[in-house]
């Protein structure tokens, strides 16, 4: 066989392994953030000061009741996500044929229609807050508070070079590098025992601060400082250098072969001795943060608001797994003289990248922090008007968001706001927030992209905050 269909053949048949895996990571990660997108915390509740849990975006604020108490479990269920180019619709489409719904990766889809809505940098963000316990009380000048949830979180940047390298393999960039060092993911689960305090210092200022304790309770981290791709012009060699690490911390095993190769995951679940409250309650993964916060009345109708939140990190210490990465890997294909049996070598080749030592060190990683600047303005007794701005900082990324609204006190019992957000490199998010409130209960329910939660295949962004609170007293202001 000659040299040309030697080359060739190695080089497809890499490539098909390389972008199979490829493809799947990449749809289960979009799948992953579009089934579950709704993102960032509401934009639109900052200014709806009616509402109780205003306060875990900016301490600061002061719940104009002296008592509120969240229904447990439902006192607070955020669901949010965001990613800066697909949507869903994008991804899960109807066949251009058949009376049947195909993927972006389908022999009959037209790649070029996903590929030409990438980004050097495509990422995905859906977070989840679920409370379980949220009280406040006023004493005096003062406001306290505790919040007890269960929070997840997923960030994801998948870079254009590796998405187009799984969808259409090397053949198109042969003599090029491909650098993929910006693919990154950072899935992690844990609960947060939260205590506020909040205290208007005089007639123009409140100030407040919130400390955490952390309890992970999964973590996965993908990341690195280098990850590229070669394909040899001349002889079609595939080299790959990397540095990359992995560390989770999750209830599994690796399991070893019987050459001490990685063979494998198995579950705790599978023991005998374990319990499903071994993962919920466990507290081996301890962390701390803060959330600061400042409300300042600039004039009788002019307010500027700053807060950041969740400025912590948790240290990952049960169930913890690290592998580091660090390969200069060259295929050089194989003879195929040799049989069949060749292709055994190829596998053994793109496997062996993957056979690190691994180790179990403990590991830190900080929390996506934010950081919220804002004002309002008295347009009307019953209606002010706000702007906020939304930065938020991970892993030396700063992702940032606008939102102008409306926020309108219709009646006693009802208030709500009117929004517009641009967010995502997307400018038509319309959001909606109501709160209700009777003699002792209080209802909301707040969007960033209301439109969305309803047809959420059309959108970038998905975000829909709702809860139920008992309220008590009107000692506020």
């Amino acid at each position: 066989m000659s040299n040309i269909s030697n080359m060739s053949y190695r080089e497809n048949k890499l490539a098909k392994m390389a972008g199979r895996a490829g493809k799947i990571m990449i749809l289960l990660l979009l799948l992953a953030g579009s089934a579950d997108l709704r993102a960032q915390m509401s934009q639109s509740l900052y200014f709806m000061d009616r509402i109780p849990q205003t306060g875990l975006l900016n301490p600061a604020h002061q719940q104009n009741h002296d008592l509120f108490i969240g229904l447990p479990m439902i006192s607070t269920l955020n669901f949010n996500a965001g990613t800066n180019f697909a949507r869903f619709s994008d991804m899960v489409f109807k066949h251009p044929q058949y009376d049947s719904l195909i993927t972006f990766m389908h022999p009959d889809a037209d790649p070029s229609a996903f590929t030409s809505i990438l980004h050097t940098s495509n990422r995905i963000s859906p977070d989840l807050y679920a409370g379980f316990i949220s009280i406040g009380l006023r004493r005096g000048t003062s406001y306290f508070s505790l919040n007890i949830a269960d929070r997840a979180l997923l960030r994801t940047t998948l870079p254009e070079d590796f998405i187009l390298f799984a969808l259409k393999g090397n053949e198109q960039f042969v003599g090029r590098t491909l650098d993929f060092s910006d693919l990154g993911v950072e899935m992690t689960y844990y609960r947060e025992y939260a205590l506020g305090w909040s205290a208007t210092v005089n007639e123009r200022l409140d100030i407040g601060g919130r400390a955490k304790l952390l309890f992970g309770k999964a973590n996965i981290s993908l990341g690195g400082s280098k990850m590229n791709l070669f394909t040899d012009p001349g002889t079609y060699n595939i080299s790959l250098e990397s540095e990359f690490s992995l560390d989770f911390s999750l209830p599994v095993a690796v399991v070893k072969d019987e050459d001490g190769k990685n063979g494998g995951i198995r579950s705790h679940s599978d023991r005998d001795d374990y319990r499903l409250r071994n993962f919920f309650f466990n507290n081996s993964n301890a962390g701390v943060a803060v959330d600061l916060g400042v409300i300042y009345r600039l004039s009788d109708k002019t307010k500027l608001f700053g807060s950041l939140t969740d400025l912590g990190f948790i240290n990952w210490k049960g169930d913890v797994h690290n592998y580091n990465m660090e390969n200069n890997f060259v295929y050089e294909g194989f003879d195929f003289s040799q049989g069949t049996g060749s292709g055994d070598h190829l596998l053994d080749s793109v496997w062996q990248l993957l056979q690190v030592d691994e180790t179990k060190s403990s590991y830190m990683r900080r929390l996506p922090a934010r950081i919220y600047l804002g004002a309002t303005y008295e347009f009307h007794p019953l209606i002010n008007l706000g702007l906020l701005g939304r930065s938020e900082l991970y892993h030396n990324r700063i992702e940032q968001a606008v939102t102008l609204s409306a926020n309108i006190l219709a009646s006693r019992w009802l208030s709500t706001s009117l929004s517009w957000s641009a967010m995502n490199r997307s400018f038509t998010n319309f959001g909606m927030g109501m709160s209700f409130s009777g003699r002792i209960f209080n209802f909301y329910i707040v969007s960033d992209n209301i439109i969305a939660n309803f047809i959420p295949d059309r959108t970038r962004n998905l975000n829909l905050w709702f809860g139920a609170n008992l309220v008590f007293g009107h000692g506020g202001k």
